[in-house]
């Protein structure tokens, strides 16, 4: 399996709310291929007069490894114990000290397998190149509400395009051609079909995807 940002930004939000409150400060989001690294996460140092704050985090995650979504997930969650522990302004005794492990014996009790080691769980495979063919993506918002993203099979854009527009709970419907890989475990339909997909998912990749002419 391979992230992508969007991934991460999903995650993030379900684990801020069920494990911190959500009370952790929204990072920037990138994903890499780091071989040593499978995760950071970094900050800048505000000056400002005679006080210093902490800001500008980022969470990094490496897509060299090739591993489930269990060990992903597990290494968000480390990173952002991290977080936690800078934004709050903890002192902790070490990088991975006392602190760090309270909450990290806290959410593995949920589950987790959060760790301080470089070691992956399961097996641990070097990524292959990423899929980098072009996708035809259908964009649909509801008339309720929902978002709805979909990979069609170009032979029939046309017909699904007659058919979407011709629904009366349908209120927009675009076309688009992406290369992200986000789109790598989409089905490819031929028939009015989609996955539902949050509000800032679609407004991310309807505005950075390219039209489909």
């Amino acid at each position: 399996m391979q992230v992508n940002v969007g991934l991460l930004e999903t995650w993030f939000a379900e684990f801020n709310a069920k494990y911190f409150n959500g009370e952790l400060p929204v990072p920037a989001f990138a994903v890499g291929n780091s071989r040593t690294r499978r995760g950071t996460m970094s900050w800048r140092i505000r000056k400002k007069w005679f006080s210093k704050t902490r800001g500008d985090y980022k969470i990094r995650i490496s897509n060299y490894f090739n591993v489930e979504e269990y060990d992903f997930k597990n290494v968000l969650l480390h990173e952002m114990i991290h977080l936690h522990i800078v934004s709050k302004g903890i002192k902790d005794s070490s990088p991975h000290g006392v602190v760090f492990h309270e909450v990290m014996r806290r959410i593995n009790a949920d589950g987790w397998k959060i760790n301080v080691s470089e070691k992956m769980s399961g097996k641990v495979e070097v990524a292959r190149r990423m899929d980098v063919r072009w996708r035809v993506i259908m964009a649909v918002a509801t008339t309720d509400g929902k978002y709805m993203l979909s990979v069609v099979n170009p032979r029939y854009v046309r017909l699904i395009d007659s058919v979407i527009k011709r629904s009366p709970n349908v209120q927009s419907c675009s076309w688009y051609i992406s290369q992200d890989n986000y789109f790598s475990s989409f089905p490819v339909v031929r028939s009015p079909k989609g996955r539902i997909v949050s509000e800032d998912i679609f407004c991310r990749f309807t505005k950075e995807m390219q039209t489909f002419q």
